[in-house]
């Protein structure tokens, strides 16, 4: 009897160290993941383009040039294949889209051309040619923007007009050298690559000088604005910032990093796109939230995804009330966490599930 009761004992300590061993092994993992910096998860979307040079987001359709093509890939597929748009072109650099016609640059020849994208085979037509360096295009309505690097100009024109006369918008003396635009009602916004600034002009103003929104970001190329926030490629940083544009600072903030010569970006719902000249490809970073938003603090990511036994939640500056359910809609678990803690998804069944926040925003992650 003695030696039943005994090993019973023994049993129920086993239990223990193992339970103990256990949750330390689960604290440690914790500690681990709270005390590294989170980067983003990179997925490929286009690998092995050639001299890659620039972004335009339309509809589902991404457009990518290069220095003598523009493909397309549809976003919605998991693993798109490339479709060759135009070819046979010189330096093509800035696109953009109205209608059916495709407008784009073409640096080396001081132009700027377009294409029916609905014709099969189509024939290339000079809207504007005399130019100098254009490199980025905004088309707003039937006004065209575009921005001149070795001429230290941003100039706009009326793409209906058959003989269409630049007019300039904004120049600057000191390093304008603009690359990326972006348009927001009237306020034009500039990446300034060697400056290693954003500026922008109010359009409607007639002052052509141009004013500081962010500096100290390093070479800033391709720029996009969102709701109240201006998102930039930093091609020499190797990361995309942000920046609210209603705090009142001059500054940016990391969103994604760990990017290889990051040249220009897209947004689409809650998903940046970027192309990467360092590794010649398009990556995507998925579930970044409120983007569309006017508060920074909402731009939320869920990491790692897939995850084996925690999930964090990163740029989280607030207590978080959350969720999770499965595909079907029943909730699995929910509570509270504070910045920096993790959240233990170690007994989540293998499967996908959602995790909603208090505010209604939703990600996917996958459980292994």
């Amino acid at each position: 009897m003695t030696i039943i009761i005994f090993h019973r004992y023994i049993l129920k300590r086993n239990l223990k160290i193992k339970k103990i061993m256990r949750n330390l092994y689960l604290l440690i993992s914790i500690l681990l993941l709270s005390s590294v910096p989170v980067q983003a998860q990179l997925i490929d979307v286009v690998t092995g383009i050639s001299n890659p040079a620039r972004l335009f987001l339309n509809g589902n359709d991404l457009y990518y040039s290069t220095t003598s093509e523009i493909f397309k890939v549809d976003i919605t597929q998991s693993s798109p294949t490339p479709i060759l748009v135009v070819d046979g072109l010189n330096g093509a650099v800035g696109m953009a889209i109205g209608g059916n016609t495709l407008y784009f640059t073409e640096f080396n020849l001081g132009r700027i051309s377009k294409i029916n994208i609905t014709d099969p085979t189509p024939t290339v037509e000079t809207v504007i040619a005399g130019l100098n360096t254009p490199a980025n295009l905004f088309l707003s309505g039937n006004t065209m923007y575009f921005s001149d690097n070795n001429s230290d100009i941003v100039a706009k024109f009326d793409v209906t007009d058959p003989n269409p006369i630049p007019i300039i918008v904004a120049t600057s003396t000191f390093n304008f050298n603009p690359s990326g635009l972006a348009l927001q009602g009237n306020i034009l916004y500039m990446g300034q690559g060697q400056a290693n600034r954003v500026s922008k002009v109010d359009v409607t103003s007639g002052v052509t000088q141009p004013t500081d929104v962010v500096v100290g970001v390093n070479r800033p190329l391709g720029i996009r604005v969102i709701g109240n926030n201006l998102i930039i490629a930093e091609y020499i940083g190797n990361k995309v910032s942000i920046k609210d544009l209603t705090d009142g600072s001059n500054t940016a903030v990391d969103l994604v990093t760990g990017v290889n010569g990051p040249l220009d970006i897209e947004v689409a719902g809650s998903t940046i796109f970027i192309l990467e000249k360092g590794t010649n490809k398009i990556s995507k970073v998925e579930n970044i939230l409120g983007l569309d938003q006017v508060s920074l603090k909402t731009i939320i990511t869920l990491y790692p995804n897939p995850a084996l036994s925690v999930i964090q939640i990163s740029n989280l500056e607030t207590t978080l009330t959350y969720s999770i359910y499965n595909l079907v809609g029943a909730k699995i678990m929910d509570g509270t966490m504070q910045p920096n803690e993790s959240i233990n998804v170690e007994t989540l069944a293998t499967g996908v599930y959602i995790f909603k926040t208090q505010d209604g925003k939703t990600m996917k992650f996958v459980k292994n």
